[in-house]
């Protein structure tokens, strides 16, 4: 009886190894198991999907299923010819008959497109058979060819009726609702993440990364320096005392952003520098790349992003808590690799100060940093006029080893694709100091800087 079963199961495996090359098969409910299989399915079907998802996520696949959420190992870079695992998490909203299968793109657009079309399960328990209630964990594992374009290539998933195009060619598939702005694509498919693959430039986030509507990112009025601020991290300069924040920050994908992930960002200019000022929370201040150019990404980080008027090139520059920094010149989107774009020098001054000791075990409060950048290393001729207005974006990361969006926060939210500058904020260079702040922002000893007496309070952005 034993040797039979095999020898049904091997039959089934054949027949469902012959669909993923086109072919025709027989029905997937033909499939016989062994004990073990039958425990992988048991093992599958969970009564609650984990609390350790890279994204919690309610996509609802028309009135069938709900993508409650994905794991993705690894979470934001792999290497031509390695692999990427990853696991959807599904709830059966309503029975599903016929031959469907769950299809995932791996795609560098432009590029290159591999799919991975299965069964759920690993091919031991069709869509078909899935019960409404049922939780359902489907992991694929994707190999990643040896000559896959170094890219950030995305992940996109969708649900497809393959009896439907085995037989006559017909491209039927659930429609998405309930998506996260922007993360559902043409063809009815839903963008998960974007991972970088061979080192084509900084991450472009982690899982989860997808993006609001392209539109018109927040205004920043930045006014200038009454006098040159001090670069030593304090934050207790004049000029830090009279500006506002830039705003609250949010995740990349539009969520709103953890108490915990406290980001105040300040900016200032005058005739030779634009300054930035940033205070953020952070209970455990990390980053242990602390030579400057190195991937500083990979650990706790304050970003800005700044884009010339009428120039496709911009810049990126990063500081970390260790006091290492990150500058590169772009002349495209992430081109040419990070490693070449940060052969520019910036010639930037910085200072980064921790409360509380930097990766070391223990609790830290925060950190701040101070730094004054030349505008001819920006592309300036000469000092830029009042009413100047840049493209720009800021990011804070807060590496807790996941590089997910909670750990994430932006001022402009467009997605996981940092680099992305189209529908991020604008800066514009006042004519005159900046006002007073809106509301208090810490420094390193936890004491805040007041309101002045008598400060008149800015009038609220006009939304565009």
């Amino acid at each position: 009886m034993r040797t039979l079963r095999t020898l049904v199961l091997s039959i089934a495996t054949l027949a469902v190894a012959l669909s993923v090359t086109g072919c025709k098969r027989p029905s997937a409910q033909a499939i016989v198991l062994t004990k073990d299989q039958e425990q992988q399915i048991a093992a599958a079907v969970l009564t609650a999907p984990p609390a350790d998802l890279d994204q919690k996520l309610e996509v609802k696949f028309e009135d069938k299923l709900t993508l409650l959420g994905y794991k993705l190992e690894p979470k934001d870079k792999a290497a031509a010819g390695g692999n990427l695992t990853l696991s959807l998490f599904w709830r059966v909203d309503q029975p599903l008959p016929g031959d469907w299968k769950i299809f995932v793109h791996m795609e560098a657009p432009g590029l290159k497109r591999q799919p991975f079309d299965h069964y759920g399960v690993g091919g031991l328990y069709p869509l078909a058979q899935w019960k409404k209630g049922e939780i359902i964990k489907d992991t694929v594992t994707m190999d990643i060819p040896g000559d896959w374009p170094k890219s950030n290539t995305q992940l996109l998933i969708g649900v497809f009726d393959w009896g439907a195009w085995n037989k006559a060619q017909q491209n039927r598939r659930l429609k998405i609702s309930n998506a996260p702005a922007g993360a559902a694509q043409a063809e009815d498919r839903l963008l998960l993440a974007t991972i970088n693959i061979g080192g084509a430039g900084a991450p472009a986030g982690g899982a989860g990364n997808v993006a609001p509507p392209q539109q018109k990112g927040p205004t920043y009025t930045v006014g200038q320096a009454p006098q040159k601020p001090t670069i030593d991290g304090k934050l207790d300069d004049a000029v830090w005392t009279a500006a506002t924040t830039v705003g609250a920050f949010k995740q990349p994908n539009g969520g709103p952003s953890a108490p915990a992930m406290a980001t105040d960002v300040k900016l200032a200019w005058d005739n030779e520098n634009l300054y930035l000022g940033a205070s953020v929370k952070d209970d455990d201040a990390r980053n242990t790349h602390t030579k400057n150019d190195d991937t500083t990404w990979e650990g706790d980080v304050v970003e800005l992003f700044l884009q010339v008027p009428g120039k496709e090139d911009y810049y990126e520059l990063q500081w970390t808590p260790a006091g290492s920094t990150f500058d590169a010149h772009f002349t495209g989107h992430r081109q040419p690799a990070w490693e070449e774009a940060a052969k520019f020098q910036s010639n930037m001054t910085s200072k980064a100060i921790v409360d509380g000791d930097v990766n070391a075990d223990g609790a830290d409060k925060g950190w701040t940093v101070e730094a004054a950048i030349p505008w001819k290393s920006l592309g300036f001729d000469k000092a830029p006029d009042a009413g100047t207005q840049l493209a720009a974006n800021l990011y804070r990361i807060d590496d807790k080893g996941t590089h997910d969006f909670q750990h994430m926060a932006t001022w402009a939210p467009v997605g996981g694709d940092f680099h992305q500058l189209n529908g991020a904020g604008t800066l514009v260079l006042g004519g005159g100091p900046a006002a007073a702040p809106t509301r208090p922002s810490l420094l390193p000893n936890g004491r805040v800087i007041p309101l002045l007496p008598g400060a008149v309070q800015p009038a609220p952005a006009v939304k565009p």
